[in-house]
């Protein structure tokens, strides 16, 4: 009776031991949640970077699919910045996943915005060496906010040029259909499609540029 008393009583301080761990565990898996809050990239620019892979990966096919000829070798010279663009696609996705989960922007400038207000309210309160200690602060974190507002701006062109790449596109892939369908070798047509994937080109390399200085992806290509 006494050894199945002293069983039951270990037994007792090991669950009490491993729930203690358990909490403890939880408490600080919230608090490293909450104080370093991550981000994942918008639905719409992940469908945005898909779209793009498959509308150039359709353009290269509408060109190789083409009999060989005069048109068949204006295809192939046409596609060929596509081929950048997808080139770069891979880059870009993983720069911008890199970019969304180092840090939430929107949390943390509500964040930083709220110590701001709050700075300001308790100068009102102070003066002297206290008051002049909190204006510093106050200042480190308005350069702060400009950093993150930087930031912000950065991710929403990017977004947008994005999304633009996808729907430019489809547009340049429902041409060369057309064109092919016809059988037409209108070269002015031709190059505004031209000109079209040029800027796409412009634009990614823009955009991983910009990355890059951030340090979010390696050197565009």
């Amino acid at each position: 009776m006494p050894l199945l008393i002293i069983f039951l009583f270990f037994l007792l301080i090991i669950l009490t031991v491993f729930i203690t761990s358990v909490i403890v565990i939880r408490k600080i898996g919230r608090r490293l949640f909450r104080d370093f809050p991550i981000a994942n990239v918008p639905r719409s620019v992940m469908a945005s970077l898909k779209e793009s892979r498959r509308y150039g990966q359709l353009i290269v096919r509408t060109a190789q699919r083409y009999p060989p000829g005069p048109l068949r070798d204006r295809l192939d010279r046409l596609s060929m910045p596509v081929d950048h663009c997808l080139a770069n696609l891979d880059r870009l996705e993983q720069g911008l996943k890199h970019l969304y989960g180092q840090r939430h922007l929107t949390r943390e400038l509500r964040q930083t915005n709220l110590e701001i207000n709050e700075l300001r309210r308790r100068l009102l309160a102070v003066d002297g060496n206290e008051a002049a200690f909190l204006r510093e602060l106050l200042q480190s974190k308005q350069n702060h906010l400009a950093v993150l507002q930087e930031l912000q701006g950065f991710q929403t062109q990017a977004e947008l040029k994005i999304r633009k790449i996808a729907s430019d596109l489809g547009a340049t892939h429902a041409e060369m259909l057309l064109l092919v369908a016809k059988g037409d070798f209108n070269e002015n047509r031709f190059r505004r499609i031209d000109e079209n994937l040029q800027e796409h080109v412009s634009s990614m390399r823009d955009v991983l540029g910009a990355m890059e200085e951030l340090g979010y992806t390696s050197a565009s290509s």
